[in-house]
């Protein structure tokens, strides 16, 4: 009775005053505590057992090495082993079982092994413990060889046989088998038990099957516990459905009585940060207080938080939820560095690497790519410099992404040379870092250099191209103005002909070259992998090259067919009317834009059509509309557009009075001092246009004075 209601002191005191005490007293005793959780004391009454010249049975054996496993003590485990060999035990299936599980639990799995192997006889409890032991240590081959064995011994597998079997799948990418399972399991008819359901719900997500997680979610789980919905929303985190995920965490809400735990916050995060949307991520975050979790009691939650912050461009929010946390690892200080260069801040993450110096935090390879990566966001190649000589001596430089991260950052900061220097240099390489390399090349303006680095990838013949490989070389040959058919030859050789950014940018070299006819009739075969950007490219081909009746006709087709215009499409289809001289067309545009989607025009939409008034001489729409813009919007690229139309159309008091508002913006540009005086003297203003050309030549001798990085 003491030992059942947890009073151990009572317990022992009631023991040592029986008088007789015999083996079946301690077995009772021991059998108590260890049915109690007390395994500490399971151990002490076996040791007092022995002392007593007792001797345990199977049963008080059995609770000892389960207390073993539980309290971690590998040595008292061996001495209860050498007991067990001592008095023959080792032949008893449950003592056998019990030993196996010890050495499970305690993480020695080749000790367990010996004594399964050694078992006279097994049953599926043996299997399953064999099983599950391969599957907690992560060798998803030992798993696979034991279910195969099962199989060959006609040992029949229950629903503990398949959730080791289906975590191994999930883990080991192993659609296949999983599929197979799944059909084993629906003759067994074991697809019922709630646990087996949700483990292969969570396999299929990890194979990146969420279809199939769907359909096992809806037609099988009747009755969804926390953990299967954890798993779904988890799944389509991880591949990539995150409107999905967030989606389907609402129904839970709304559907069942269960209330989110931390693994289903954590889960459903990065899904908001992946959505950008700072209203649902403030709404997430206001979720979670009103919950009564503390964002900053939690690393794991606290830094997915700051992630989700930093991509919706809240970088103040994330610094709040970083600065109030407890406790931080790596992980926390490299969210806030990636969100820094995200937002535009790529100088303070020099500033933050200091701080982790100063406070001895860890660092890792991600924290060594991010610093190199805002050394090349800055084009700061002195300062790159000092971090590759730090990743020298602190050895990351031998860490592959980091060293890809170096070239990438020497590329960015414009010194191809240095990047290739350490490309050269480089014990081994991956498909990631010819791909730097090749971009690298294109964006620095050396297109040969790119093509000359995928020929010397193709002699290597270690790493098979891939979609990024060949974009890159389909920019390198369009750069070299190489026709679009060259390039789609290309295209075909490589075996990249259903991959839709490759077909897109294909598109796009056919446009550039004029073969427009060409690009037309690749889109009409894109039929089932065209995306948003395959129209975006087509109406932008079509406006580049004067067909802006051809580019209205795909957007009416667009539409027609359900897919969405996002402002990219209605930036390529203003900028078609503006090169036909489609105004009419181009003003209705810009309208059902606002109307029917609902998008607020940006910069590059109010240019576009400042640029359309402009090429067709209606310079006084262009300069009502740049006065109905946005406050926020107004430049002086706007008023240099309309200034540069003014001087084309000779609409010289016009151009006066918006050069004028231009030297106020900008009175520092000597550009625009020099178009306004041209549009001064072109209206024969001559005394005017030298009074501009004088402040003009005072202002290029008085230059601005620099300012030092320490003065700063």
């Amino acid at each position: 009775m003491y030992r059942k209601f947890g009073k151990l002191n009572d317990a022992w005191k009631a023991f040592d005053e029986i008088p007789d005490r015999d083996s079946l007293l301690y077995d009772s005793l021991i059998l108590g505590f260890g049915f109690s959780g007390f395994h500490e004391e399971v151990l002490v009454a076996l040791e007092r057992m022995q002392r007593s010249g007792f001797s345990p049975s199977h049963a008080s054996l059995a609770q000892a090495l389960l207390a073993c496993g539980e309290l971690g003590c590998l040595d008292k485990g061996i001495l209860i082993h050498d007991f067990i060999v001592q008095k023959g035990f080792d032949s008893v299936l449950p003592v056998a079982n019990s030993l196996m599980s010890m050495y499970i639990n305690l993480g020695r799995i080749e000790l367990a092994s010996l004594v399964f192997y050694n078992m006279l006889s097994r049953d599926l409890v043996s299997w399953n413990s064999m099983l599950m032991g391969y599957a907690r240590g992560m060798n998803w081959a030992k798993v696979f060889d034991v279910y195969a064995s099962m199989q060959v011994e006609n040992i029949v597998p229950n629903h503990v046989t398949f959730l080791g079997l289906l975590m191994a799948c999930g883990q080991a990418l192993h659609f296949s088998l999983g599929q197979s399972i799944h059909g084993h399991l629906i003759r067994l008819g074991i697809l019922g038990d709630l646990r087996v359901g949700t483990s292969l719900v969570d396999m299929y997500c990890k194979c990146g099957k969420v279809d199939y997680a769907h359909a096992i979610f809806e037609e099988e789980l009747h009755c969804r516990s926390l953990v299967s919905w954890n798993s779904l929303i988890a799944g389509y985190s991880q591949n990539g459905y995150d409107y999905e995920a967030v989606l389907l965490f609402h129904r839970m809400l709304m559907d069942s009585c269960l209330k989110p735990d931390l693994v289903t916050i954590t889960n459903l995060i990065p899904s908001f940060a992946s959505l950008m949307d700072l209203g649902m991520t403030q709404s997430i975050h206001g979720f979670i207080i009103k919950s009564g979790i503390e964002v900053c009691m939690d690393v794991v939650l606290g830094t997915a938080m700051i992630d989700a912050y930093c991509k919706s461009l809240d970088i103040g929010a994330s610094f709040l939820i970083f600065s109030s946390m407890k406790k931080t690892n790596t992980a926390t200080w490299n969210a806030l560095m990636s969100g820094y260069i995200l937002n535009g801040f790529a100088y303070k993450c020099m500033n933050l690497f200091v701080e982790m110096l100063y406070k001895n935090v860890v660092l890792d390879a991600v924290t060594l790519m991010t610093l190199l990566q805002s050394c090349g966001e800055l084009r700061s190649k002195n300062i790159g410099k000092l971090v590759h000589g730090f990743c020298k001596k602190s050895g990351f430089d031998l860490h592959l992404m980091v060293s890809n991260a170096m070239i990438d950052m020497y590329m960015l900061c414009k010194s191809a040379e240095s990047s290739e220097l350490l490309f050269n240099s480089m014990p081994s390489k991956n498909l990631v870092t010819w791909n730097t390399m090749l971009s690298g090349f294109i964006k620095n303006g050396l297109p040969l250099g790119a093509l000359s680095i995928f020929h010397e990838m193709q002699l290597e013949d270690l790493h098979k191209p891939d979609a990024v490989t060949v974009l890159s070389v389909i920019h390198a040959l369009s750069a070299l103005s190489f026709h679009g058919d060259i390039i789609h030859g290309y295209v075909l050789k490589l075996g990249f002909i259903l991959d839709t950014s490759v077909v897109n940018s294909l598109l796009d070299a056919y446009s550039k070259c004029g073969s427009i006819n060409k690009a037309q009739l690749l889109f009409d075969q894109m039929t089932f992998i065209r995306d948003q950007s395959s129209w975006n490219v087509i109406i932008s081909g079509c406006g580049m090259n004067g067909l802006g009746d051809k580019a209205c006709s795909f957007f009416t087709q667009m539409e027609k067919e359900g897919h969405r215009p996002n402002p990219i499409t209605f930036i390529s289809l203003l900028s078609s009317c503006s090169h036909s001289g489609m105004v009419s067309e181009g003003c209705a545009y810009f309208d059902l834009m606002i109307m029917k989607y609902g998008m607020r025009p940006s910069l590059e939409h109010y240019t576009c059509m400042i640029d359309m008034f402009g090429r067709a001489g209606r310079l006084e729409e262009a300069f009502r509309l740049i006065d109905r813009m946005p406050k926020d919007l107004v430049c002086s690229g706007v008023w240099g557009a309309l200034l540069h139309a003014c001087k084309l159309h000779m609409n010289l008091e016009l151009g006066e009075l918006v050069g004028k508002k231009l030297l106020t913006l900008e009175p520092d540009n000597c550009g625009y001092y020099a178009t306004v005086a041209n549009v001064l003297a072109s209206g024969g203003k001559w005394e005017e246009a030298s009074r501009v050309r004088n402040i003009f030549d005072i202002g290029s001798m008085m230059k601005k004075a620099g300012q030092s990085v320490v003065m700063a």
